[in-house]
């Protein structure tokens, strides 16, 4: 079944959501850390902070998600999430003193998790029963396609007029690219706008029984299994940015580090799109079993073949694991608990990813310090990526 008309529209609204509280936030702040550091007078990693503070707090704020859509209309919740991160990017433009910034990076990010990925994932999950998987894919692969895309635009204006002026144009772009989300997407639900989920004619009929719905139970030990499985999954995404200095370790050049950096970014929105696809297609637990052969298979090549085409072909499809953490958890959740159990599974297995991902990425920096080299943490990714395939069939056999 085709994705057309309104639901189209949908997706396309929700994949510039996408962009903006997920990818402005994350994949563009690197550009700012140097300058910011420079004009406050303060080491890289006091500056790199204002990333990970937004980070935590896209985290927490996703947690509030499903409450908030309960008592606030969608389009209100959008405007009002879409003013404080604009207002707080023009705050940062005009702030006086690091800590400053964090405060406002740090309201930014609960703006952005409220109306980022748990969002989505949430509202898609309610227009969608046919083709779940791709639209998914497809909204969270926009979220590595903005580093893509508006880093060339941004870095410019950065170098040339300062970053001050950066924050402003991250500003109107948040702006912007949030705007069709508040125009086209009227609802969580789409019968509230005379409409129904797409396939969902296709799907088998449920009984329906008067009075109030039952309330939800779901099993601990599948939810802390999950759980697990995504702080597994998102550990290892925090390895590729690590890709220059590893080159480096071995002898190569930092033209292969750059090309490792490139061949992860396309990596990260083209194996979104992909496992959505698979997922449609085969499940998510058999999706996520190939990508993890995939991702094994990339860290052996970085560990045992130290030649420049080996390791940007190996960095792409190590790239693969952000699809991991992201597509892959969202459909696991869905799969294993349901439609209504994967609003409470969904936002705090997000919140596991972000934690994760915050934390191993100083992890690596740490590891690097006291061994000398990146082997024993691609080794300890190794394990992660075992352990969180055998978390994966744990789950499925469990919820079976």
């Amino acid at each position: 079944m085709k994705v057309t008309g309104r639901y189209l529209l949908v997706v396309a609204a929700l994949c510039g959501l996408s962009a903006a509280t997920v990818g402005l936030i994350t994949n563009v702040a690197g550009l700012f850390f140097s300058p910011m550091a420079q004009e406050f007078g303060v080491m890289q990693g006091a500056a790199s902070m204002t990333l990970t503070i937004a980070n935590i707090c896209v985290a927490l704020g996703g947690l509030a998600t499903r409450r908030l859509t309960k008592l606030v209309p969608l389009r209100v919740l959008l405007v009002a999430g879409v003013a404080i991160m604009a207002g707080s990017l023009v705050g940062m433009a005009l702030a006086p003193s690091i800590s400053v910034v964090y405060i406002l990076s740090a309201a930014r990010g609960i703006a952005g998790g409220i109306i980022g990925f748990v969002l989505i994932t949430y509202v898609l999950n309610k227009w969608f029963v046919s083709q779940l998987g791709l639209v998914t894919s497809i909204a969270m692969g926009f979220s590595g396609l903005a580093g893509a895309l508006f880093t060339p635009l941004i870095q410019p204006v950065v170098s040339g007029m300062g970053w001050r002026a950066g924050e402003i144009l991250v500003a109107v772009l948040t702006v912007v690219l949030c705007l069709p989300a508040i125009l086209f997407v009227p609802s969580c639900d789409p019968s509230d706008a005379g409409l129904t989920p797409l396939g969902a004619e296709d799907a088998p009929a449920q009984t329906t029984t008067n009075g109030p719905k039952p309330p939800i139970k779901v099993d601990r030990m599948l939810f802390a299994g999950v759980v697990l499985y995504a702080v597994l999954s998102a550990a290892v995404s925090a390895m590729p940015q690590h890709f220059p200095g590893f080159a480096e370790e071995v002898g190569l050049s930092a033209a292969v580090g750059a090309g490792m950096i490139s061949a992860r970014m396309v990596a990260n929105t083209l194996g979104k799109i992909v496992m959505g696809w698979l997922t449609d297609h085969i499940g998510a637990r058999a999706s996520i079993m190939v990508y993890t052969a995939l991702v094994v298979a990339a860290i052996a090549a970085l560990l045992l073949v130290h030649i420049p085409a080996a390791f940007i072909v190996a960095a792409f499809f190590f790239g693969m694991c952000y699809a991991r953490a992201t597509v892959g958890l969202s459909m696991m959740c869905r799969e294993v608990f349901g439609k209504r159990g994967f609003g409470i599974v969904y936002p705090v297995a997000a919140l596991g990813c972000s934690f994760s991902n915050a934390v191993f990425s100083s992890a690596v920096g740490f590891g690097y310090d006291l061994t000398g080299g990146y082997t024993v943490s691609l080794a300890v990714f190794l394990a992660f990526l075992v352990g969180s395939a055998a978390l994966t069939q744990w789950c499925y056999r469990g919820a079976n």
